[in-house]
């Protein structure tokens, strides 16, 4: 059995407009609805997302990543990564998912 790290969500509202959100643990098939589910208060434009503390990612987690920036889109916010390690700015690269998401220069 491998070993896994429940996935942990630290949302913070550090102004009217601008929701952050802190990821930590495994974003994967068991997890992903976690972040799906996640409602935001209307008026937010911004939403932050740190996943320098992700231990692991798999195809599952990076749609729900995909889907928060549909709803994000939906309520015309923009969806910033403020914070990742180099293995998932790879691994965005790759995906060509950082087209999609605005990412830390690095």
């Amino acid at each position: 059995m491998l070993d896994r790290t429940p996935l942990h969500i630290e949302v913070a509202t550090p102004d009217a407009t601008t929701v952050a959100l802190a990821l930590s643990g495994d974003l994967d098939y068991d997890s992903a609805e976690q972040l799906a589910g996640l409602i935001f208060a209307d008026g937010y434009r911004r939403l932050d997302v740190d996943l320098s503390a992700l231990s692991f990612i798999d195809s599952s987690g990076l749609a729900a990543l995909v889907r928060l920036h549909q709803q994000a889109e939906g309520a015309n916010a923009v969806v910033h990564v403020v914070a990742l390690t180099p293995y998932l700015r790879t691994l965005l690269r790759l995906t060509a998912l950082d087209r999609l998401f605005s990412l830390p220069p690095g």
